[in-house]
């Protein structure tokens, strides 16, 4: 039997550890996700911000220039009755609905999201996903969801 002299490098249990991890292949969709899970949990807001154009927006990001603007939210009212939801949806009117509003102390994503998330708190909606902000005029951003 032949002895030789091995010598063993000294690595910490993290680079042991790194030996054992698989990586995935992870799309932009999935990363943008997680990213926005991320940043809702860091701000600490209810609402799944769900605009993704710009992938991994930061949360200073300015989707608007830098200004002060009021987020609308309409919806449909709990207490509306079927009738008034049916001549509505008949005639176009607005008996059904209610809105409610925020203001977004300038365009960036956590701005805006944080004006969102309280529209959708006061509505009492079950519609979670932030998904538009359409421009009204100026200053007003007509905010549209999902679930």
């Amino acid at each position: 039997m032949s002895y030789t002299n091995v010598k063993f490098e000294d690595v910490s249990a993290e680079t042991i550890a790194m030996e054992f991890v698989q990586f995935e292949d992870i799309d932009a969709d999935t990363l943008a996700m997680e990213h926005f899970e991320d940043m809702r949990n860091e701000l600490n807001l209810n609402s799944i911000w769900d605009i993704r154009d710009g992938n991994s927006m930061p949360a200073s990001y300015e989707l608007f220039t830098k200004k002060m603007r009021k987020v609308v939210y309409e919806y449909a009212r709990s207490d509306a009755t079927t009738e008034e939801l049916l001549a509505d949806l008949k005639d176009g009117g607005q008996r059904s609905m209610a809105q409610v509003s925020a203001w977004a102390i300038d365009g960036t994503v956590k701005n805006l999201w944080i004006a969102a998330n309280s529209c959708i708190e006061q509505s009492g909606t079950h519609h979670m996903y932030i998904e538009n902000f359409e421009v009204q005029d100026g200053n007003t951003l007509l905010l549209e969801t999902g679930s």
